[in-house]
């Protein structure tokens, strides 16, 4: 994986604030570009949508998403969002565990800072260790028309 589509930062969680039982980041995603599909066990999130729009690959459904939308993503169920306006999506993200971050941690470094490339199996790998999964395919499903 060569260089990051996307911005993020972590604001509550056990190594920010101390958090046993939420976690709270924001993300700015550049234009074009797509959170993987994935999932995570046993974690339920909830994203708004500050400014941008995406599409949004949710279970067995899709749909467009706007500014001001939020999405609701229940455990354990695959989901993929793509940033389809020509300016930077951000997003604010909260989970009902804190679990996600140790996937963030272990695939980032502090801004200006450069980090070892990482291989599909090491992207792979920190999902585990976030207790999520990341799926197999290398791009989610083209928009429906």
């Amino acid at each position: 994986m060569s260089s990051p589509s996307s911005e993020f930062h972590l604001k509550i969680g056990p190594k920010t604030s101390g958090s046993k039982h939420l976690f709270v980041f924001t993300e700015d995603v550049a234009p074009g570009a797509t959170i993987p599909r994935h999932r995570h066990h046993g974690e339920e999130e909830v994203v708004l949508i500050e400014t941008g729009s995406a599409h949004v690959w949710l279970g067995d459904k899709e749909y467009d998403a706007q500014a001001g939308a939020t999405v609701f993503i229940p455990p354990d169920t695959w989901v993929s969002m793509k940033n389809t306006g020509s300016e930077k999506m951000s997003v604010f993200s909260v989970w009902n565990e804190p679990g996600f971050e140790a996937m963030l941690r272990c695939g980032s470094v502090p801004k200006g800072e450069t980090g070892p490339a990482l291989s599909r199996d090491d992207v792979k790998a920190c999902y585990h260790e976030g207790d999520a999964e990341l799926d197999a395919l290398q791009a989610p499903p083209e928009k429906k028309p």
